[in-house]
């Protein structure tokens, strides 16, 4: 399945990298640099389709421009790209006029994995220059940039993988690049075997840090944490329930490691997310002395990782803290990007802080355990992610999603490290939700909403966020935005997760009154200047973000439900 936007690091040994790794991309995108540093990285030959060009014509391509034109340019890149294609083990970095012939992409796909880089046009300039020296920009380089994104754009996002390198170094680039090639025998797999470890890489700059995805990684806990420099003490901040089924892993991993570890509870409800549970975890840490070389290890879903995450950002103003998510939705959204908080009673999350951990471990088998209603919650953020930024998800979801939801091994790592690497992407783009990372909340105006109107004792957060987007999707069809079709295939995908998609679904109790959820979203705190912003979908893996919806619009379709 193809995803867009991953960010990653490492290769396991047993893991199969495809034959070819080939870059496309327009120009200034750093494909030559990034082939480069790859190529050394897995040991392998780099091939530049470009330069092959050039040796064959025997002249820059400027001249071949020039004095051919473009016709016989691409019929000679057509050449090198076929000769180039042939070959197996290599990366190769292609021209930023590749794909607009199919016949190109197909030889080139034929053997191996396609990585599209992209680039702001106004970093594209800076990087070119804006002297009008590459054949294609003519006189007003800035116009003709704006004009060849748009129309090669939509052959770029068809690639295996699509990275930002805007905010991104090349070894970052190249990072995220490894680890995805590193998986790619893994998302393709049998049902059985061993599913390989995946690592993939957030990017924040010096707050970096890795999120592990495996079976069986609960022992290893201890000694990840100790890799990562953390020293202290660790309080293990878990749920009673998990505590017995796991406590004893991690502690006994923690303390193999050389840690003095302690146990706090807390209830698995999300009324645990409140100032006055956080206020008796500080007590019991103080109480077993922790300091500021100690850590957290939050163990369990959202409600363990937000109030944990909380508890680590103010406990003297901040202690290390590691995320080991026991929960799909956990596992794919909650644990990554360093969202913390506590709710307040006019609002869910509305006290917190981004605080990024140490380290996220993603154990699959702890899924095993996880109550099928549950499961189904998280499969909300799993089809979100499809929604609004990787349509090969969204495909791979309508044609296995029985494998996902009978939890196959193969099935479930591959869902978590497609869509973790997605929010990697886009957190290492924008951590603090200043512009892109906005999108991740597609569904969650209205989802939250709901939950808050409902006292957070009524649909799970899932469940929420499945009617927000069915309803946020609606907004959008009587807006313009997209086809009905979308609508469709995401209520189907959603059925097919037994998941709501209407505020009259007859299997929930307790949802709220239309009014009362319109209440509630007056308080979202993604709101600016007292307007609400709605994420959008145009179509399967693109959104736009409006703050123009308006009142009578929203208590309509809210009403119809």
């Amino acid at each position: 399945m193809r995803t867009r936007a991953g960010c990653a690091r490492g290769r396991r040994p047993e893991a199969r990298v495809p034959d070819n790794v080939v870059l496309i991309g327009f120009m200034g995108t750093g494909k030559s640099a990034v082939g480069r540093a790859l190529a050394a990285r897995l040991g392998r030959p780099f091939v530049d389709t470009d330069a092959l060009i050039e040796e064959r014509a025997g002249r820059p391509i400027p001249r071949v421009f020039a004095e051919d034109g473009e016709d016989a340019f691409r019929r000679l890149e057509a050449e090198v790209v076929e000769a180039a294609s042939a070959r197996t083990g290599a990366v190769i970095a292609t021209g930023g006029g590749v794909v607009l012939r199919a016949d190109n992409m197909t030889r080139l796909r034929s053997h191996g994995i396609i990585v599209a880089l992209r680039a702001a046009p106004a970093a594209i300039l800076a990087r070119v220059g804006a002297d009008g020296s590459r054949p294609l920009l003519g006189a007003n380089p800035a116009e003709s940039v704006r004009r060849l994104l748009d129309q090669r754009d939509p052959l770029y996002r068809d690639a295996d993988l699509v990275v930002d390198t805007d905010a991104l170094s090349v070894d970052e680039v190249t990072g995220c690049i490894a680890a995805f090639a590193a998986t790619w025998n893994g998302r393709d797999g049998a049902a059985g075997g061993a599913v390989p470890e995946r690592v993939v890489r957030v990017a924040v700059g010096g707050r970096g840090y890795d999120v592990r995805i495996g079976a069986g990684l609960l022992p290893r806990v201890g000694g990840y944490l100790r890799a990562c420099g953390v020293a202290g003490r660790v309080a293990l901040l878990t749920h009673p329930r998990l505590d017995a089924l796991y406590g004893g892993a991690v502690v006994a991993s923690l303390r193999a490691a050389g840690y003095d570890a302690v146990t706090v509870t807390v209830p698995p409800s999300e009324t645990s997310k409140s100032l006055r549970v956080a206020a008796r975890v500080y007590d019991a840490l103080l109480a077993a002395r922790l300091d500021r070389a100690s850590a957290i290890v939050a163990l369990g879903g959202g409600v363990a990782g937000d109030l944990g995450g909380f508890v680590a950002a103010t406990f003297l103003r901040g202690i290390a803290w590691a995320a080991v998510p026991t929960t799909l939705l956990a596992q794919v959204d909650a644990a990554i990007g360093g969202k913390t908080g506590v709710n307040h009673p006019r609002g869910k999350n509305l006290v917190g802080a981004i605080y990024q951990p140490a380290l996220v471990v993603a154990d699959i088998e702890t899924l095993r355990s996880l109550p099928p209603r549950e499961l189904r919650s998280g499969m909300a953020e799993v089809i979100k992610t499809g929604v609004i930024g990787a349509p090969d998800l969204f495909a791979y979801l309508e044609a296995d999603l029985p494998a996902v939801l009978a939890r196959r091994p193969d099935a479930l790592s591959a869902v978590v490290a497609t869509c973790a690497a997605y929010k990697a992407a886009v957190v290492a783009g924008d951590e603090r939700e200043e512009a892109g990372r906005v999108v991740l909340n597609y569904g969650h105006t209205i989802g939250h909403g709901i939950e808050a109107a409902a006292g957070y004792r009524g649909p799970t957060h899932g469940e929420a966020i499945a009617i927000g987007m069915t309803l946020e999707a609606r907004i959008a069809v009587r807006l313009g935005i997209c086809d009905p079709s979308l609508v469709d295939r995401q209520t189907a995908l959603l059925r097919g997760a037994r998941l709501p998609v209407g505020l009259r679904d007859t299997r929930l109790r307790r949802l709220p009154a239309p009014e009362a959820i319109v209440e509630a979203m007056a308080h979202d705190k993604k709101a600016r200047a007292g307007r609400l912003r709605f994420v959008l979908p145009a179509e399967i893996g693109r959104t736009v973000l409006r703050d123009d919806v308006s009142a009578g619009l929203l208590e309509e379709v809210l009403a119809d439900g």
